[in-house]
């Protein structure tokens, strides 16, 4: 895996010698500048179908040099599975947009997206968005080569080309033959503001799907829609309508004050349409960095998860989950790093994760580390209760250092939770015991 630290790296331009024969059979030797490219991986689709991995042999064989980066969280599963975690850098959780920023300014100005959405709109829409967000945030796009590889059409979407590089692109087309250009329209603005309303159009949804914005579902797609746009309404921070849609009310106290214009916004019915070539479970990945000090910590949502695993200073040994999604998808992680689960559930899933649909407490035991449980409440308290974890066993923080074994503290933690859902406790559901270490 990466460093996140700071490193040197080689001039972004390099030479490349090209053999070509004259009309003496005399050997010649060219110079050929070359730029190193930026490969943005969006999503866990491409990097479930092999696509990632076969643009990186494809574009390393023909001698380009490549720093690859995850833009987003929901493809580092996905990463992880393939083995590809030494090519991709996971290790931060940053935006495309902030992707695309950190590249520039280590010098690489040529950035190449990879991505399979599930539609040519969605993908167009992923493009624009990326850029959109990359220019508010002040930096100036003409500094920047950005092509799209779009899997799902088999389209190479040349978004902005700078001066200079068109012999780049020229190699890329060549390279990537299969692919049809496509020249994008002209980016449009789907953000707007009106009598003190926020107004944001989401293009590319589908009926029944759900809209997402960081990490919280907040509302379905209705079935009545049929133009693949729906539009998220806010005043003073705050979602107060979904035109083409249902705004699902208690996911909203979940969010802090939101900036529409700014936000990351996706729709779905799943958050991986696609299934990994193989799965590494039971902490296999991350071993060998053990940590003196360990620690729970308690998640209404995934966007913080991966963050804390990462944290040098202690290991996260026992996670307590708030709500049906953030349960199984928390889950599905951890399984990989062999971290125990707590999840409080009470029945609401908004099926984010396949293989969760009815919410019904045995669906769960496919995403549940060894030594798990999950508790099941009665019908709207899951947030009631975490508040109660939350004040009486994490002081009110998000985090808990762990002091003794943490068996021990997890038997604690677990009976404490128990105590604390009184009866508002509907049943509960334990995974296979964890292996005697």
């Amino acid at each position: 895996m990466f460093s996140s630290n700071a490193r040197a790296y080689e001039p972004v331009r390099r030479s490349r010698e090209i053999k070509l024969f004259s009309k003496t059979d005399r050997v010649i030797f060219i110079t050929n500048p070359m730029t190193r490219l930026g490969l943005l991986v969006h999503g866990p689709e491409a990097v479930d179908e092999g696509e990632v991995e076969r643009a990186v042999e494809t574009l390393k064989g023909h001698g380009f040099e490549l720093e690859a980066a995850l833009g987003g969280i929901t493809g580092k599963t996905a990463v992880i599975d393939a083995g590809l975690q030494h090519e991709i850098d996971i290790t931060r959780d940053l935006r495309p947009s902030e992707v695309l920023g950190d590249f520039l300014s280590r010098g690489i100005d040529f950035v190449i997206l990879v991505n399979h959405a599930k539609t040519e709109e969605s993908g167009l829409r992923l493009g624009e968005g990326i850029l959109g967000n990359f220019a508010r945030t002040g930096r100036r796009p003409e500094a920047l080569s950005f092509v799209q590889l779009e899997y799902c059409n088999q389209r190479c979407i040349r978004w902005l080309l700078k001066p200079g590089d068109m012999d780049v692109y020229r190699e890329l087309r060549e390279l990537f033959s299969a692919f049809t250009e496509l020249v994008p329209p002209k980016p449009e603005s789907h953000y707007r503001r009106s009598a003190g309303l926020e107004y944001r159009e989401i293009q590319g949804v589908q009926p029944g799907e759900k809209i997402v914005l960081d990490g919280v579902i907040i509302g379905t797609v209705s079935p009545e829609c049929r133009n693949s746009c729906v539009t998220l309404i806010a005043k003073e921070g705050k979602l107060v309508g979904l035109e083409g849609g249902v705004l699902i009310e208690h996911n909203l106290a979940k969010l802090p004050p939101v900036d529409l214009e700014k936000e990351l916004i996706k729709s779905a019915c799943v958050i991986r349409r696609t299934a990994p070539k193989r799965v590494e479970y039971e902490g296999t990945f991350g071993k060998g960095k053990e940590k003196r000090k360990k620690k729970a910590c308690i998640l209404y949502t995934v966007e913080k998860l991966f963050p804390k695993l990462e944290e040098p200073d202690a290991a996260v040994a026992i996670v307590v989950t708030v709500g049906d999604d953030t349960t199984s998808i928390a889950g599905d992680i951890l399984k990989r790093f062999g971290v125990r689960l707590i999840g409080l559930t009470d029945g609401d899933a908004d099926g984010l994760i396949m293989g969760i649909e009815r919410g019904d407490l045995e669906e769960y035991t496919n995403f549940l580390p060894k030594g798990s449980m999950i508790i099941r409440l009665q019908p709207e308290t899951d947030d009631m209760i975490g508040e109660r974890v939350k004040a009486a066993i994490f002081n009110g923080r998000d985090e808990l250092e762990l002091s003794g074994e943490v068996d021990q503290q997890f038997e604690m933690i677990k009976r404490r939770i128990l105590e604390l859902a009184g009866e508002k406790l509907v049943g509960v559901l334990c995974s296979e015991p964890r292996d005697t270490e």
